[in-house]
Formats: C-alpha cells, sequence, structure tokens
C-alpha cells in the first residue's frame, strides 16, 4: 500500500555553495559555534567576524546550557565545523529562538541538514529538539581541505538506504508493515547514484561535494514522512542500531560514517545477503569499516552485537532481523573476522 505522502521541511532548507567568508559577511549579532581544526583557518578569512565565538569541546547538556545562559543577544547560531559544532549551535538555537546557519567543514555524517541535536545527557547521547537549519552553507574549498577520511564517511548516511530497504522488505513480509514500492524505487536511485560516483568520492574531488550533499538530502526527505510514524526507512536500518548501540555501550565518539560502514557489514550478514559485496563496495569508496580502523575492540564488539535488541526496544528502534532470536557464538566470531579484514 503507498504511504500517506506529507510535505518535507527539508525541501524549505537554502543550501548555498559559495564561500563561507561570502555567506557569514551579512549577518549581525552571530555567535559561532567552532572546533579546532578548522576555525583557525577560517576566523582570517571573515571580514566581519561573530560577536562571540564559542570552542564546542563537549556536547553534554550542562556545558551546552551553560553557553545557553552565557551567551546573549546572538541574532543568529552558526555551527561551524562537524558534528559537534553544529549540534551546538543547533541545540543554543532551539532553546533560544534565534536563527541557525549550518557550516559543515566535513561531511562524516548529515548532521548538518537534521534537525536534532546529538546531547550527552548522563554520558549517554541523546538525539532531542526540532530545529532545522534557516540555511546550509556549503564551502566546498573548505570541506575538501579536510582529510578525506572525513568526507568519504559521507556514504555511510547514504549506503545505509541498502540496509534500510532490506530492513523495510522484511517488516512487509514478515510483519505486514505498510511499503511503498515508489519511495523504495527513489531510494534505490540514489545508491545507484552513490555507486556511479564511487571513483570521485574516493578522491574527494570537486564533483563529490554537491552530490554527496544532494544524496543526505534526498533520503533525508524521503525519511521524514516516516520519522513522524516513528519508523526511519528508507534511509537508516539497523547499520545505524549498530552505532547507536556501540556509542552507548562505549561512551567515546566515533566518526560516524565509518562505523555506520562498520554496521551495514554487520547487517548484511544478519540478514542472510552478501556481506562481502557490502565490503567491496565500501572499499571502492576508500572507507575503511575494519574494526581496528574504527577503533573497537572484540568484547566492545560482541556486547554490542548482543545489546541491539534491548537498545532497540528502549529507543523505539526495533528491527525484526535482531528480534528474531539472539546470535550464535559462532555469528558473532563470523562478524568479528569479516569487520576485521
Amino acid at each position: 500500500m503507498p504511504s500517506r505522502r506529507m510535505s518535507s521541511p527539508f525541501s524549505r532548507i537554502v543550501v548555498e555553495y559559495r564561500g563561507v567568508q561570502e555567506a557569514l559577511r551579512d549577518l549581525e549579532d552571530y555567535v559561532v559555534f567552532t572546533v579546532e581544526p578548522p576555525w583557525s583557518s577560517v576566523k582570517g578569512l571573515l571580514t566581519h567576524p561573530p560577536i562571540e565565538t564559542v570552542m564546542v569541546e563537549e556536547v553534554d547538556r550542562e556545558t551546552l546550557d551553560a553557553n545557553t545562559s552565557r551567551v546573549t543577544h546572538a541574532g543568529t547560531a552558526v555551527g561551524l565545523g562537524g558534528g559537534r559544532a553544529v549540534d551546538a549551535a543547533k541545540y543554543f538555537a532551539l532553546k533560544t529562538g534565534c536563527r541557525f546557519v549550518s557550516v559543515p567543514t566535513i561531511l562524516a555524517a548529515d548532521a548538518y541538514l537534521t534537525p536534532k541535536a546529538g546531547v550527552r545527557i548522563d554520558g549517554v547521547v541523546n538525539y532531542i529538539g526540532d530545529k532545522f537549519a534557516d540555511e546550509i552553507v556549503v564551502d566546498q574549498k573548505i570541506i575538501r581541505g579536510a582529510p578525506k577520511r572525513l568526507n568519504r564517511a559521507a556514504i555511510g548516511d547514504i549506503y545505509s538506504a541498502r540496509i534500510s530497504l532490506l530492513d523495510w522488505r522484511r517488516a512487509r513480509d514478515e510483519a505486514g508493515e505498510e511499503y511503498d514500492p515508489a519511495v523504495a524505487a527513489k531510494a534505490e536511485e540514489v545508491l545507484s547514484r552513490l555507486m556511479a560516483l564511487a571513483p570521485e568520492i574516493k578522491e574527494v574531488t570537486a564533483g563529490a561535494i554537491r552530490p554527496l550533499v544532494e544524496m543526505h538530502m534526498t533520503l533525508n526527505s524521503l525519511q521524514f514522512p516516516y520519522l513522524q510514524r516513528g519508523k526511519f526507512w528508507p534511509q537508516e536500518g539497523t547499520e545505524h542500531l549498530f552505532f547507536y548501540t556501540l556509542e552507548k555501550l562505549v561512551g567515546r565518539p566515533f566518526v560516524h560514517g565509518d562505523v555506520i560502514s562498520t554496521g551495514a557489514v554487520v547487517a548484511t550478514y544478519l540478514h542472510g545477503a552478501d556481506p562481502e559485496k557490502t565490503k567491496d563496495d565500501l572499499r571502492s569508496f576508500g572507507v575503511d569499516f575494519t574494526a581496528g580502523a574504527v577503533g573497537i575492540t572484540y568484547d566492545e564488539f560482541e556486547k554490542t552485537i548482543r545489546s541491539m535488541k534491548r537498545v532497540g526496544k528502549e529507543a523505539g528502534a526495533e528491527y525484526l532481523v535482531v528480534e528474531r532470536g539472539a546470535p550464535t557464538e559462532s555469528d558473532v566470531r563470523e562478524m568479528w573476522r569479516l569487520v576485521s579484514q
């Protein structure tokens, strides 16, 4: 049955492909939330500096609330950096009601365009709020100047659609979940575009940045109506549950797209699909999804696998592939082998 369509707020976000100095030049009373790097190399470009600069060390709620109390009279909050900086600005704008401008300097995750801020509460990251960017500024020169690994990781929140579609079809077949072939076909088109761009993405060429942003935007737009009903297709699937579970258990940050890619290998195995194809796909982008590269030990991996069902239930993100019985010791070791080489 086709899904009930609703307007997506992502279609109303203004995305500007221009230099950061030009984008911030006309802002009045703006505060920048940023990290190092890239701030030291960016601040000299600004002809109109912010009224205050907040260096974001942590995104725990206490620190973010202190920023909100300390910084006053800001008309615009600018998040300049990766997910941490963007989330801090997003949270400030959510709490104060000011404008929010997102200036990603890497594309390792799609947090620069999503409305929820990742905030650490009692040591656990929670995704809260509903603050869309009034404008997203994509300075391709600055983004391409970042380490290639951090931009290759952008594929994590796009390739995840492959797993999400596996989850969705299983939910349709085993639980009678509503399924929209037209939406699924659009997600497949994004995946085809992604794979065709693999050489450009691997080298982080000038031809890669805009398509990555467009694919992030398309999948979030497709996902939005389902999020309103507590579902995550066709963008997020079991691979995101792997990431959220790992993050909750170990309490330290990871490069989002890299661990999502690790989760994609795990999820492909759980679905009985072809994890070697998934690994080949990920390698074509130059993404190193291996446990050693992302910094996961066997004990952390095993605990994550065995905790996914519980964490999913707690978060309301339940997937049938982890609901149908616990993985055996042999399963865990085979998945570990897959993500170790």
